[in-house]
């Protein structure tokens, strides 16, 4: 089953955004680390905007790693700048 994306938004720290996907009726939450929002662009930026600008990224990323089990222990998915290239 994929996911489906429901929302993006910065962390009040803005050092990381999350994003709330759909997992067939119970909410997957996606961590995307500072330095994959800073290398998803030129120029390197880290904030809302940019978020926005590659959420279809990070989303088909998310269900990626969703698909083939790659959940860290707490239930979260984690987006590191290591998967921009996966």
């Amino acid at each position: 089953m994929s996911l489906k994306l429901i929302s993006g938004m910065m962390k009040s720290s803005g050092e990381d955004a999350l994003l709330v996907m759909d997992a067939g009726g119970t909410n997957q939450m996606v961590v995307i680390d500072r330095q994959a929002l800073l290398e998803v662009g030129a120029p390197p930026r880290c904030d809302e905007s940019r978020l926005q600008e590659n959420i279809d990224l990070f989303s088909r990323i998310a269900c990626a790693k969703y698909d083939r089990g790659d959940v860290e222990r707490d239930g979260r998915i984690r987006i590191h700048a290591a998967d921009l290239g996966a």
